[in-house]
């Protein structure tokens, strides 16, 4: 081995160790349904996404969105007095969804938690599980009380989810 060398080995082993990346894809609780994890979470709400925010960096919003902006229906979990949250995504080194993954008009019930990779604790959602439900209707659609990576979908009622989540552990 040459001893030039050395100092790249070195550089390129502790950038692979150290990155957010690195201990970023560990997802452990990736099996639990959304009970489970609304549960856990801070925040579990049903909204509409209104509009995508982009970084401040990316002025002209050619990139992908890092968030949206969600018009908050109703509080499951938690306690918010805005009618609107923003909600940050992955932002290509994280373990979240891309906030395009819930297109503009739709609706979700969503289990968030402080974004921890801001300084301003701002609401975040997980990709690790499942941490959203798509609202069709009066219906909520996903994992709803069966998590596994290979469960089906289920289809249940948002008066049905209401009970579901205050009767979880």
């Amino acid at each position: 081995m040459n001893m030039k060398h050395i100092p790249s080995i070195i550089i390129g082993l502790s950038t692979l160790f150290l990155t957010p990346t690195a201990y970023a894809s560990s997802c452990s609780k990736s099996d639990l349904s959304f009970v489970q994890l609304a549960k856990r979470s801070q925040l579990a709400i049903r909204g509409k996404v209104i509009k995508y925010h982009w970084s401040k960096n990316d002025q002209e919003q050619k990139g992908r969105p890092r968030a949206m902006i969600v018009e908050v229906k109703e509080v499951y979990k938690g306690v918010t007095k805005l009618a609107k949250v923003t909600v940050w995504g992955d932002n290509g080194m994280q373990t979240r969804p891309y906030v395009t993954q819930f297109p503009i008009g739709t609706e979700w019930v969503l289990a968030l938690s402080k974004d921890y990779w801001t300084q301003k604790g701002e609401l975040a959602i997980s990709g690790c599980g499942e941490y959203w439900l798509q609202v069709k209707g009066n219906n909520v659609v996903g994992k709803v009380t069966d998590g596994r990576i290979k469960a089906k979908p289920q289809v249940v009622s948002l008066p049905n989810l209401r009970k579901l989540l205050k009767a979880a552990p």
